[in-house]
């Protein structure tokens, strides 16, 4: 029973840190929640944790009771983990998928419409019971599994993090490659000018608009902007990756996570559209982390100054 005891005090302080950063959060950047998909999901994922966190808590101090006739103890914890742990970690894909698609089709981003409104929380919750239904009527779950685990703490699945993670890193990897003669130029054109005010740093460098160097600047300003704002997270998945470390499923599927692949995604969608710079200074871009506004766009100063060669231009970062 002690082992028992002390694998529930883990379970909810894990639960609890996790909490804690999801609502943290989510409260920072509070403006741009509510503006995509994405951050719906992050809102009612951190809702979700809360549950669990208060259901674990009843049933822990409680102990034994019953509920409308269903005799609850504290072995329920780990089955309702189990479900927990088995729904979430087939949502990566779903979520990135669709949240990929929402960018897609909102690009540029407008004010949130009630429309949109009804069409997130229709998906949002088409999303969550679709996932519940598949671990419980399609997934070879067994709920004998969970008993047979509370001496172990036992809940490492195979999670869809792992591969979405590789192949961002992988999507990362590439475009570094591919974008590092513009990455060489761009650091090796800063002339030293820059200033910071708050958290936003401005780097003052020389942009060559020759035909060598004009073909990438956007992806790599997307890149630099990303990685620039991300990087810590970036070597942390990486540091998973390469040392295979066991992450379990209901800790893997946190806000933090959800809005490394949201900035990711615009990113891949404003490079996919290649917009004009002047649309994003107008569009409410649902990303509390990375400035996706450069200035000025490497395409206005060529359509305004054909005869230009070089010019100096302003990168700015938000991290």
């Amino acid at each position: 029973m002690d082992v028992v005891t002390d694998n529930i005090f883990s379970i909810q302080l894990a639960l609890g840190v996790k909490a804690l950063l999801n609502l943290s959060v989510i409260g920072l950047n509070w403006q741009y929640m509510h503006k995509s998909f994405m951050g719906y999901f992050c809102i009612s994922l951190a809702f979700l944790d809360l549950v669990h966190i208060v259901n674990f808590s009843v049933i822990y101090w409680l102990t034994n009771f019953a509920i409308l006739g269903f005799h609850i103890t504290i072995y329920h914890i780990y089955l309702f983990l189990q479900i927990s742990t088995h729904t979430y970690s087939i949502l990566h894909w779903p979520v990135f998928i669709i949240a990929g698609l929402d960018s897609y089709w909102t690009f540029p981003f407008r004010p949130l419409s009630l429309t949109r409104k009804a069409v997130y929380a229709a998906s949002l919750a088409l999303v969550w019971i679709s996932a519940i239904m598949y671990v419980f009527f399609i997934s070879y779950y067994d709920s004998e599994d969970s008993f047979s685990t509370m001496e172990h703490h036992s809940f490492l699945l195979k999670s869809q993090c792992a591969s979405l993670s590789l192949v961002v890193l992988a999507v990362i990897t590439c475009v570094v490659l591919y974008c590092r003669s513009g990455f060489l130029s761009l650091f090796k054109s800063f002339r030293g000018g820059s200033y910071t005010e708050g958290s936003t740093s401005v780097f003052f460098y020389n942009l060559d608009l020759n035909e060598g160097y004009f073909k990438k600047p956007i992806l790599t300003y997307i890149a630099v902007c990303f990685i620039g704002t991300w990087f810590p997270f970036v070597c942390l998945q990486l540091i998973i990756l390469v040392f295979s470390t066991e992450v379990d499923p209901f800790l893997e599927l946190n806000v933090p996570w959800l809005c490394f692949l949201n900035s990711f995604l615009i990113g891949a969608v404003y490079w996919h559209l290649n917009q004009d710079i002047v649309v994003l200074k107008q569009c409410e871009i649902p990303d509390g982390f990375c400035n996706w506004v450069f200035s000025p766009n490497p395409d206005c100063i060529k359509k305004a100054l054909p005869d230009t060669t070089s010019v100096t231009v302003a990168l700015i970062i938000t991290p």
